[in-house]
């Protein structure tokens, strides 16, 4: 196998999204390349990148893939990720491992949510950024006016390097503004008078891009109004790199057409490893940056660590430092553990070739690691270091699920660790006080593929049901009871007597036990059993079986029994005397309320507002942030669990939401003897 030098890669992701182009425009690349002999197409199922069942079967990409390929001696390395918002963290991860972000657009639909997040996304990890506008060659296909939005929303300089030659049916090549020179099949033509004006134009703003790059260049570029070719090349890239500029590609990928002038200007202007002379880094806890010019240790960052059918477990590395090899030992700091590097593989879609070398800047496969994981940092022994972690987004969607059969219960756990291993966004939690297991992720189509996986490939056949609301009990009043407990049938009696007062605490406070018993009225031996009846009767609930919180229960008086009495008679008289003191304290239902941020377009705004209050939300405030809304608003649990569907519907797909518990506080009396009432049947 090929090695190549640092400044002979090119990392980039396929970013956007879903139905942009993006695993048309790798097979496009790829057939160009001489990779594939025959372009395959999404829709039937044939594809290099999208090769799992469940991505043949929904015509869409559900993970990340990795492919490479070689133009004219430089290799690229592809990530091709999914564009739908259920399966995010795949774009996420991807970003951390690459150098460039290629952000694709599809040409008919223009600015989407999930483009909206790529550019941030590869923002926060200080990633090169370029666009791909995909499908010119469909119906109602723009270019000018998308590259105006972009202008607009970016405050970087976007540059249409490669522009089309006609759209929708006239669509038959590009033109490279930089040299001036237009292209179709692979053959360079004349450029259509019609067009010279704007090729003369966006020639203009690539030597503005350029000359940011460099005072040298913006000197000479104001003394004599342009720069060599040479110069625009190498000032276009330091822009890229920098993060001042964004070129901007015209293409059709089922077409074929513009994709080989992209991989030329891939090759031209998109940064190196070599490029990137430093990542954030944690070191011994501490945020810092690493200087990877003096770094010649190993190094590597797991991009995704996956179970294939026929393969087993894989792990995709990129390398940002030392050449990895097989047989090498190395720690994962993030589990404070070693793993033995043994078969390594150079990935192309399902494609494997063996290698024994992963090089510094390069990316492969590893197989037959215990420990590794997702988004694991891979280093030499003792250097404590961390590729900084990403933030993956939380939940916005929950799901109950049970096994349906015992033997299935058993092996659940495990198997939703291995699939939570693979992808971060999936989370799984035993919520006690409901006593179920809640799975949660990013959306309904992702929570059913996790289902579906479960049964193909550790068949474990499940049921998904709407979680319980994890209510909470507690009062808003006081009372003072007292309850004897007397039983006598033959032998030893039982006897307890308890005096309490019962209060409500601040919320969020807890319970609170206070001991006033003097002279002995109850022995001390007996205060920690009257305590423990308290205890376990407010963890059953008394109202509608949930937790009793922020309530302070005072014992001050009783009586006891010389023979008769015992820890269990006062456990047991405890529990009496808090239930029938609850009840005369004015006992109400707590629920959850979460945190919301909505972004959705201007347009919807009042549907979304009316949405919000239907759920007895409460709106915080707003802020605009280009064409888009920002809600940051408060929102009942139980009202949260329906509202990705809701959202989705509303804007048409356009609006997203993340959310964070916040606190408790009383449910409404109407909403809560529903409740009640619903827990009383259940009991029935």
């Amino acid at each position: 196998m090929k090695k190549y030098s640092m400044d002979s890669i090119r990392n980039y992701a396929l970013v956007g999204a879903s139905g942009s182009g993006k695993t048309s425009i790798a097979e496009a690349m790829f057939f160009n390349a001489g990779v594939i002999n025959r372009l395959g197409r999404v829709d039937d199922g044939n594809t290099l990148m999208d090769y799992d069942s469940e991505e043949i079967s929904k015509k869409m990409s559900i993970n990340l893939s990795l492919g490479n390929l070689e133009w004219n001696k430089i290799k690229h390395n592809i990530i091709d990720t999914p564009g739908y918002s259920d399966f995010k963290g795949d774009m996420i991860t991807a970003f951390r491992a690459v150098d460039t972000a290629l952000i694709t657009i599809s040409a008919v639909t223009g600015i989407e949510v999930m483009t909206d997040q790529a550019m941030k996304y590869a923002d926060e990890v200080s990633n090169s950024k370029a666009i791909i506008i995909n499908k010119l060659d469909r119906e109602h296909a723009k270019f000018a006016e998308i590259i105006d939005e972009l202008s607009n929303y970016s405050d970087q300089i976007v540059v249409p390097v490669l522009i089309p030659l006609g759209t929708a049916e006239h669509f038959k090549g590009v033109v490279n503004t930089i040299n001036k020179k237009a292209y179709s099949q692979g053959k360079e033509i004349e450029i259509p008078a019609d067009l010279a004006d704007e090729v003369e134009e966006c020639h203009e703003k690539v030597i503005e891009a350029a000359a940011e790059s460099d005072d040298k260049l913006m000197e000479k570029f104001f003394e004599e109004g342009s720069l060599s070719e040479e110069e625009i090349s190498n000032g276009l890239k330091n822009s890229i790199i920098q993060g001042t500029a964004i070129p901007v590609f015209a293409c059709s990928a089922s077409e074929n057409v513009g994709i080989q002038e992209i991989l030329n200007l891939i090759n031209m202007f998109f940064p190196s490893p070599k490029d990137i002379t430093e990542i954030p880094v944690q070191k011994n806890g501490e945020k810092e940056t690493l200087d990877l010019t003096k770094y010649n240790k190993k190094l590597g960052y797991v991009i995704k660590s996956v179970s294939e059918l026929n393969f087993g477990e894989i792990a995709l590395v990129r390398m940002y430092s030392g050449n990895l090899n097989t047989g090498v030992e190395v720690e994962l700091p993030e589990k404070v553990a070693k793993d033995k590097i043994g078969q390594m593989y150079s990935v192309c879609g399902k494609k494997r070739e063996e290698v024994d070398e992963i090089p510094a800047g390069d990316i492969g496969g590893l197989v037959k690691l215990k420990n590794t994981k997702t988004s694991f940092t891979i280093t030499e022994k003792g250097e404590n270091l961390l590729v900084k972690p990403l933030l993956y987004p939380q939940p916005v969607y929950w799901k109950a699920i049970h096994a349906l059969s015992q033997s299935d219960e058993d092996r659940i756990g495990p198997a939703l660790n291995k699939i939570t291993d693979e992808d971060p966004t999936i989370r799984t939690e035993m919520n006690i006080e409901t006593n179920q297991n809640i799975l949660s992720g990013q959306g309904e189509i992702q929570i059913g593929i996790v289902q579906k996986r479960l049964k193909d490939k550790f068949n474990v056949e499940t049921n998904l049901t709407d979680p319980k609301i994890p209510y909470k009990e507690t009062v808003t009043g006081k009372s003072d009871v007292k309850y004897k407990h007397k039983k006598q049938s033959g032998g030893h009696g039982q006897y307890g007597e308890v005096y309490v007062r019962i209060s409500p605490t601040e919320l969020g406070a807890g319970f609170e036990f206070v001991n006033s018993i003097v002279g002995g009225v109850i022995p001390s031996k007996y205060i920690p059993a009257v305590e423990k009846g308290l205890v376990e009767t407010m963890k059953d609930g008394i109202l509608a079986g949930y937790p009793v919180v922020d309530i302070q229960v005072e014992l001050y008086y009783g009586s006891y029994h010389d023979v008769d009495s015992s820890e269990m008679a006062f456990k047991i008289a405890a529990s009496h005397a808090l239930k029938d003191g609850f009840a005369q304290a004015n006992p109400i239902l707590l629920e959850p309320i979460h945190k919301v941020q909505i972004v959705v377009p201007t347009e919807y705004m009042g549907d979304v507002m009316g949405d919000i209050s239907s759920r007895r939300g409460k709106i915080l405030g707003m802020s605009q942030e280009d064409n888009k809304q920002i809600l940051n608003a408060e929102i009942p649990l139980s009202e949260l669990y329906s509202y990705y569907t809701s959202l989705k519907s509303i804007t048409q797909g356009r609006g997203y939401f993340t959310q964070q518990f916040a606190y408790y506080q009383k449910l409404p009396n109407d909403q809560a003897q529903k409740v009640i009432g619903a827990t009383k049947k259940e009991d029935e």
